[in-house]
């Protein structure tokens, strides 16, 4: 009994403390529950949700992504220059998805063919792609979307949850699914796990990170296109520091950084988390909302040193 216990509280940690936050937020602020407010928290928190689900499969596999909030940003260009020219709404989603493909096909191809770091490689595509983001825009102009039904996806709703968390949750769910159910997901945590020994299993190592890649890259497209529906426009700037909103929610929600342990589906609590505590700063007047920065990036900086810690002692155990 108390080894389920221990194994419930591990699993579903994210989901627990999102539960507690916004029992805390409700009783500190009365307009915190409020119908709009949670409209506009879950829109936002989609946008991260759909990106740490691309980041978390690369993380499991022990790899970095730190080019998906260029990637979203370039993503909401090319759905603004697609409807400018066709207007056609599936082009408009479908056209930045595979651009995003694309990036990470770049990506995993640097990683698992050159062999250069994640870590690098990834930084020069963040900024290879915020340049060809600023060329193809003459320095960072929006292109304004005027199509209605496309722009519509980023503000309705469908019952009482945005256009946008609905699609947050069919990749959610799809990703979960994957993970438990599908070879490559069993894969992604063997390589994480133990990447000599995934590969002295005949696991195909190289194949399975270049696919967390081009994963990668199409989760954060989408999450580009879902931010032009709800800007009305397309700019390079839209995704800027997401990178770090999509690898903190990604980690808050368990996934572990040296990869092989976390649950996807927790990446989307974790995304929740993170606007929840952007909200209350927002709700805060007393407290500047330059601190939502400080704060995202302290809760990560404090989950890395635990699960190092974490780490050691199981190491330590073993």
């Amino acid at each position: 009994m108390k080894e389920r216990i221990k194994g419930f509280s591990k699993d579903y940690a994210a989901f627990i403390a999102m539960l507690i936050i916004i029992a805390a937020a409700s009783l500190l602020f009365d307009n915190f529950f409020s119908a709009n407010n949670f409209n506009n928290l879950f829109k936002r928190a989609s946008i991260i949700g759909i990106m740490a689900i691309g980041e978390a499969f690369v993380i499991l596999t022990g790899s970095i992504d730190l080019s998906v909030g260029y990637q979203c940003g370039f993503a909401s260009i090319i759905a603004a220059m697609i409807g400018a020219a066709t207007g056609n709404m599936a082009l408009m989603i479908v056209v930045p998805v595979i651009v995003g493909a694309f990036w990470g096909m770049l990506n995993g191809f640097c990683v698992t063919k050159l062999r250069v770091q994640p870590f690098i490689v990834t930084l020069a595509a963040m900024s290879c792609i915020n340049g060809v983001g600023l060329l193809i825009t003459d320095g960072g102009n929006s292109i304004g979307i005027e199509h209605d039904l496309f722009n519509r996806m980023g503000t309705e709703s469908i019952g009482i949850l945005p256009v946008s968390a609905v699609i947050m949750l069919a990749v959610v769910l799809t990703a979960a699914m994957a993970s438990k159910y599908l070879r490559f997901g069993r894969y992604c945590y063997a390589i994480g796990g133990n990447e000599d020994s995934a590969i002295m299993k005949g696991i195909p190592v190289d194949r399975i990170k270049f696919l967390t890649y081009v994963l990668s890259g199409m989760c954060s497209a989408l999450a580009g296109v879902v931010m032009a529906a709800r800007t009305h426009s397309g700019n390079i700037l839209l995704g800027e520091g997401y990178e770090m909103n999509a690898l903190a929610a990604a980690v808050l929600g368990g996934i572990l950084l040296s990869g092989g342990r976390g649950k996807v589906i927790n990446s989307m609590w974790g995304a929740i988390i993170i606007m929840i505590i952007g909200n209350i700063i927002n709700l805060n007047k007393n407290i500047p909302y330059q601190w939502e920065g400080c704060v995202t990036g302290g809760i990560l900086l404090l989950i890395l040193i635990a699960q190092s810690v974490i780490t050691r002692v199981s190491k330590a155990e073993a």
